[in-house]
């Protein structure tokens, strides 16, 4: 028998029947369930709100723990570097405010030395002179032994024990040996014997030893000298010259360099120098090497070096180098004798000021030196007249030599505001970025507590119905 009631006809939406039971209240676990997520997600709110951060673990959010974390970091580093940075800016003031004091104690020797230069002076007044100028240099000097930040001197041994380092000009062991050996250059698939010349050593400081340092390129026996480069510090401009060597031409060129403040300057200024002069008539090529002799070439391997090869051509690069080995022939030869081996010693005096997060990220300050003797006023003498009117120049010498520390310690103190005033940029816009990863968003986080709290508590009523609908069974029984 089937029931063709309409009310009692199940469609595909309705094909499962309703019971009643009471072992299993499944709205009440329904409503259970969904209290607890409202319950969880109300402790995380007032979490959030409590601690204002909507990152509190790293469940909240492991990405962006990480990059806060890094940002964090970031911020902290900055900070302290600001703070290093500012500690360096109060040394500068301490070195500027000491050399200010020193500038007028030598403006005091001048007047001095210009009154004791003047013929109406007796002896004894030259000796009362003399008396307060020993008396001025020994206060410079003492200044610049006991000025000092945190206990650091600034103008004395500030690093401790001078450190002073060699400094080699010209590096090169092929050229070194004057030959084209132990060194070959990798060029169309074949290995060419050469020899180089590196200047990367050679800066502001220290082109000046150039000075009458020479090299020379010997071609073959048909071509004796095919050009010799001598280095003329006392002028910047350069010239060119050819003799005749029993019926050979031997190029000579003079490089002047007053003007050059790099080893890449000076190289590009030879290598000019030559292409406007080229020996024999040759020309360069489109690639910028230059022809020096019939089988040899010129060319740059680097912003600062220079290589000088052969155009033969070998296999490999152990028979390029075997090519010229323990040859006593002056043919084919680069001779830079006068230039390997050359250094000075320097003094190194840098302070590091750790400005950065990051490591070597930061600055060096240089203080001189400074004492009667270093600034040139040891021997200022005022008992002559002569002796008096050569302390003028002296003096004047000495106050430029202050002038130009007071100029480099202000510079320094420019650079290390420039650094300070761009931490505090730095820090700040990436706190920002930090916030908006990390810090609770305050209206949104109160907006998502109060629609938990409407779920929590409609959900604790639905719990109340849910457990009280079992109830009705007990009508079945009466």
């Amino acid at each position: 028998m089937y029931l063709r009631s309409k009310d009692r006809i199940l469609d595909n939406r309705e094909n499962f029947s309703v019971g009643i039971s009471v072992q299993t209240n499944m709205m009440a676990m329904f409503t259970s369930r969904n209290l607890g997520i409202s319950t969880g997600k109300i402790a995380k709110s007032t979490e959030k709100l409590a601690s204002g951060y909507k990152i509190n673990r790293a469940a909240d959010n492991a990405a962006g723990l990480a990059i806060s974390e890094k940002m964090r970091r970031q911020v902290r580093g900055l900070s302290q570097g600001t703070t290093n940075a500012q500690e360096g800016v109060s040394m500068c003031q301490i070195a500027d405010g000491a050399l200010a004091e020193a500038s007028t104690m030598l403006h005091r020797l001048t007047e001095l030395s210009i009154q004791a230069a003047n013929s109406t002076l007796c002896p004894e007044d030259r000796a009362y002179i003399q008396s307060e100028m020993n008396q001025i240099k020994t206060e410079i000097s003492r200044i610049g032994n006991t000025t000092t930040y945190n206990e650091r001197p600034i103008f004395g041994d500030i690093l401790g024990e001078p450190v002073f380092r060699d400094v080699n000009l010209v590096s090169s062991p092929a050229a070194g040996t004057g030959h084209l050996t132990e060194s070959y250059l990798a060029k169309d698939g074949l290995y060419h014997p050469s020899a180089s010349l590196d200047f990367s050593e050679v800066n502001r400081s220290n082109i000046n030893l150039l000075d009458g340092k020479s090299f020379t390129f010997t071609c073959s026996q048909a071509c004796p000298e095919a050009f010799k480069i001598t280095f003329d510090y006392g002028k910047s401009f350069s010239q060119s010259t050819a003799s005749d060597l029993t019926g050979q031409i031997q190029h000579n060129y003079v490089l002047g360099i007053s003007d050059i403040r790099s080893g890449s300057e000076l190289v590009d200024k030879m290598r000019q120098h030559i292409a406007n002069n080229m020996p024999n008539g040759y020309t360069p090529t489109s690639s910028g090497e230059l022809a020096v002799s019939h089988s040899n070439m010129l060319t740059k391997t680097g912003a600062d070096k220079l290589v000088i090869y052969s155009t033969t051509g070998y296999p490999t690069g152990e028979q390029a180098k075997n090519a010229f080995k323990n040859s006593t022939s002056p043919y084919g030869a680069v001779n830079s004798s006068s230039l390997t081996g050359i250094t000075y010693r320097e003094e190194d005096r840098k302070l590091w000021i750790q400005a950065g997060a990051e490591a070597e990220s930061g600055l060096y300050l240089t203080f001189p030196r400074i004492n009667e003797e270093t600034i040139g006023i040891a021997d200022l003498d005022a008992t002559t007249e002569r002796s008096a009117a050569e302390g003028i120049d002296k003096i004047k010498n000495a106050l430029q030599i202050i002038s130009k520390a007071r100029s480099d310690i202000g510079a320094q103190q420019n650079r290390l505001e420039h650094t300070i005033n761009n931490n505090e940029n730095v820090v700040e816009n990436t706190q920002a970025a930090e916030s908006r990863i990390r810090d609770t968003d305050m209206a949104k986080e109160m907006v998502s507590l109060s629609i938990n709290n409407i779920l929590q508590q409609a959900g604790m009523n639905m719990m109340a119905q849910a457990n009280q609908s079992a109830q009705g069974v007990l009508s079945l029984l009466s």
